[in-house]
């Protein structure tokens, strides 16, 4: 057999590292955001149809929701935010221990979320099957807190590879794109504390 020559691959010929919004995982994350924005919106219509063709709100004699724990945990969503901002303009400038930090502290700041609503949702008197208050509010708090815990699980997989030296400041679209979905779920949440613990005191 006749040895055959070692194919030479130009560095132009290499696949371009796509670090910003032409990465086609930057336009998929806007993708799934458009759908589940979409979801939240049919939810929080719902809440409001069920309102309006109700005899009473909540129904049942159900009391108006608390509003201590979730305004606290509302605070610390909102907070959460800035630790993902400050850590992805880190990143950006090459700044890997800023990133890890970052995550860090926004990862706690999760896992305080959950606590807090893990303890609200299970002093309530009512269940998912009470009524159709019950059936609304925990639908929606259900399937925002699943995006919650979803979120933590990917932060968790970012923040291990942050701590192992993957992202760069020319390779962190992974870090972009855990942050936009990041701000997403914590932009999200202010409807639905505005829908599910203001309007009952306001309508």
């Amino acid at each position: 057999m006749m040895a055959t020559e070692p194919r030479v691959v130009s560095a132009e010929s290499l696949p371009l590292n796509l670090n910003d919004n032409r990465a086609p995982l930057w336009w998929g994350m806007w993708g799934l955001i458009a759908i589940e924005a979409t979801l939240f919106a049919a939810l929080l219509v719902s809440y409001y149809y069920l309102r309006h063709s109700a005899p009473e709100w909540p129904l049942g004699g159900i009391e108006e929701p608390e509003l201590l724990l979730p305004t606290v945990n509302t605070a610390i969503i909102l907070v959460s935010s800035v630790p993902v901002a400050w850590a992805d303009r880190g990143i950006r400038r090459g700044l890997r221990t800023r990133l890890a930090a970052g995550w860090s502290v926004a990862v706690i700041l999760g896992l305080a979320f959950l606590a807090i609503k893990y303890v609200e949702m299970s002093s309530l008197a009512y269940r998912w099957d009470t009524n159709a208050y019950g059936s609304i509010v925990w639908t929606i708090i259900g399937f925002h807190t699943a995006h919650v815990m979803a979120l933590m699980l990917k932060t968790v997989v970012v923040l291990t590879l942050a701590l192992r030296g993957y992202f760069t400041e020319s390779r962190n679209v992974g870090v972009q794109i855990n942050g936009l979905y990041w701000h997403f779920v914590v932009a999200v949440w202010i409807p639905i504390y505005l829908t599910i613990y203001i309007s009952p005191r306001l309508l």
